[in-house]
Order: structure tokens, then sequence, then C-alpha cells
């Protein structure tokens, strides 16, 4: 048996590509072909052209699964921010804080917030309203304070 150097080789030998892969390669490195990129934004973009999320479904609860993944890959790796002061968050700057404290009995998953390292220490073990309104006291007592000295 004579073995031919294509047969064996595969550094050397190339695959057979056809014109369309040239055509495409030259439109792809001029800009003039639109494509949506193929990230995982682009493919949540492609599932929402089938999948359709109604506004009675969101306000009910009943979303798809699809739907809830790419938002909560959103809200916690793209653009965190502090659930409680807006603050953007960088990926040492990010906590999670459980809006439901442990030791209230909250658990994980839809418990958890992204927020900043100085609003989920003042947070701590309170609740939501507890720490809502403390916080809102203090602001109000700096603000009279600042007001009275002027």
């Amino acid at each position: 048996m004579t073995w031919t150097k294509n047969e064996y080789d595969t550094l050397t030998t190339r695959p057979s590509r056809d014109a369309q892969f040239y055509l495409q390669r030259h439109r792809r490195r001029r800009g003039l072909c639109v494509e949506d990129g193929g990230g995982r934004l682009a493919r949540f973009g492609r599932i929402a052209r089938y999948k359709q999320a109604k506004v009675e479904d969101v306000i009910a609860g009943r979303l798809d699964r699809v739907f809830v993944a790419e938002y909560n890959h959103y809200v916690w790796r793209v653009r965190p921010h502090c659930a409680y002061c807006n603050v953007l968050l960088t990926r040492t700057t990010l906590t999670r804080d459980h809006v439901i404290p442990r030791a209230a009995g909250g658990g994980p998953g839809e418990n958890l917030v992204p927020c900043c390292g100085p609003c989920n220490r003042a947070k701590a073990n309170h609740t939501l309203l507890e720490f809502l309104v403390r916080r809102g006291a203090v602001g109000r007592s700096t603000s009279s304070r600042r007001c009275t000295a002027g």
C-alpha cells in the first residue's frame, strides 16, 4: 500500500473551503456583514424572538427559566448595582445580601441581592424595612444638622 502525503499528514493538509467561506470572511473583515456577535446576549435575543414574555406572566411570576437565568446573569455579572444605594459594583466590591436575614429564616436563591460592602454591613441581620427606616432616619438627621448649622 502506498501512502501519499495528503492521506496521513494532518499538519500540512488544509480543509477544503468553498467560495462561500471566503466571501463571508471577506465581508466579515471589511465590516460589510451584520452579525449579532454570537455572545450570550445575542443568544438571549434569538430566544426572545421565539419565546415571548407577556406582561401578565411577569406579574404572576410565571416566567420561562431562560428569561430568569438571563436576568440573573445580567444582574449579577454584567452590570451589578447595589440594591440599596445603586452604586455600580465591581468584582471586588460585589457582595451578596439576604433580603430576609438568615437569622429570621431567609434562605438562598431569590432571597439574595447584589449589594456593596458598606450597605451589607449596615443592614447586618435587620429586616429590609428596619434597614430602610434606620437609613432614612440617619439621612434626615444629618441633613437637618447641616440646615441648622448654616
